[in-house]
Parts: structure tokens; sequence; C-alpha cells
């Protein structure tokens, strides 16, 4: 049994589960949280009470996997159609934005852009700029979000929340 607790030690991070160990408050688990739209599903599974590390783990997966099919995540385009509190353009990745180099500089000489963003599949951000400029207000705002729907029709696959945070480890092969 004790070579099974240390793997557990080694693995990578499982999904929606983390280890407790509290010495001061003499807790020892695994933790399991979900949130799906807006719900919030936490429970605690106790080494002492489930009889070690091993079968503790066990009953947070199995619990973890009973959340996750009752309660799918979202799909990708759904994630990136959630609307934010801080839009102001009113339509979800596209954005009025004035170029950096120029935002000190009086009005008549700073270039305006309608940006439209999106997550890639690889969890790279990308952006497309429309001047302003170039295409007058309506069009550059027009063209952004023609660019931003576009993006979004081609995605495929479940939002995975950590992905953005987890680095790609390189083979060592």
């Amino acid at each position: 049994m004790p070579n099974l607790e240390r793997e557990v030690k080694k693995t990578a991070p499982i999904y929606g589960v983390t280890r407790v160990d509290n010495e001061a408050s003499r807790t020892h688990g695994w933790l399991v949280t979900i949130q799906r739209r807006g719900v919030i599903f936490r429970r605690q599974f106790s080494d002492g009470v489930l009889g070690g590390k091993t079968r503790a783990l066990a009953a947070a997966k199995a619990y973890r996997d009973e959340i996750v099919a009752k309660y799918p995540p979202l799909s990708k385009r759904e994630h990136a159609e959630i609307v934010k509190k801080n839009n102001k353009s009113g339509v979800v990745g596209v954005c009025r934005y004035c170029a950096s180099e120029t935002s000190q500089k009086p009005s008549a000489e700073k270039r305006w852009f309608w940006v439209a963003s999106w997550v890639l599949p690889d969890g790279r951000a990308k952006r497309i700029k429309f001047s302003v400029k170039k295409y007058g207000e309506e069009d550059a705002f027009k063209l952004a979000v023609k660019a931003r729907r576009g993006a979004v029709k081609q995605m495929a696959g479940n939002f995975d929340p950590g992905a953005t945070r987890r680095k790609k480890r390189l083979s060592r092969i």
C-alpha cells in the first residue's frame, strides 16, 4: 500500500481534484471543486474516514466524474459568447483600441482600431485589428464583428478552464 500512496503524490494534476494536507487542523484528504454555469460543486474526501489516500482519491474521482457527467462543461463556443461586465462594444470579443504609441498624442494624431479577439485551439490568443482611419468607424467595427463571428463558428470541443494556465511540456525524446 505505501507504494501506491507514493505514486499518488507523483502524478500530474487531476482535473477538479486537489490534495489537502493541513497539519494544524489535522485535515488530510482530497478536495473536489467543479464549477458549472455559476454553480460550484465542492466536497472533501477524508483519508481517515475513507481508509487512506488511495481510497479517498478513488471516491473523489468518482464524485467528480458524477458531477461532470450530470453537468457537462461549456463548449468552446458557449464560453466564447459569455458577455463580460466590462464589455462596452455590445459584441463579445470586439473592442475599440487606441494604438499604445499614440495614446498620449492629441486626438487628431491618435490611431484607433476595432479589434476582434479569440482563443486559438492551442490556447494562444488571436487578435485582428481594423483601422478606423482606413475603413471608417462603422466599417472597421463591422469587419471586427465579422472576423470574431467567423472564428467562433470554427471553435469545436469543450472549454478547458486550465488550458491557458498549463504549460505544454516538451518531449525529451
